[in-house]
């Protein structure tokens, strides 16, 4: 199954990330980076969803999968890590070149690179009615 879920995904496509401020959960479009089976978000470091997964490191993030007349979905479950490495954070930059679009460079101050380090995966092919739950790690 996870072969199956890892073939879906792009290098990288927009999403909805969910984040938590106190008890009311925050949705945004965001892009998911994909990079050898690893998923990573790209944001400022005084955005307000900098602070909340600084506050909370839990989220979750939605792919639709539209097909036809018909919407499946993938949605990926975990924690936050905030990738502190220079060479992994230039090695994502690289490998998602739109980062160099809002950021000169990779150790720019105002780039944090977050790894959501899946820990559930639920996934409801289009025109099903039932999804399919899966622990990642």
């Amino acid at each position: 199954m996870k072969e199956r879920i890892l073939s879906i995904l792009n290098k990288r496509q927009a999403v909805s990330l969910a984040t938590v401020e106190g008890d009311q959960p925050r949705l945004r479009p965001m892009t998911l980076i994909v990079k050898e089976g690893r998923f990573y978000f790209a944001t400022g470091s005084t955005d307000e969803k900098t602070r909340q997964i600084d506050g909370n490191n839990k989220a979750e993030f939605c792919l639709l999968l539209p097909s036809g007349n018909n919407t499946g979905y993938l949605r990926g479950s975990g924690q936050m890590k905030k990738v502190q490495s220079m060479p992994d954070k230039k090695e994502v930059a690289d490998w998602a070149q739109f980062i160099y679009d809002y950021w000169k460079e990779a150790s720019d101050p105002d780039f944090v690179l977050y790894e959501l380090e899946l820990r559930q995966i639920r996934y409801m092919e289009p025109g099903d009615m039932k999804e399919t739950v899966m622990d990642w790690d």
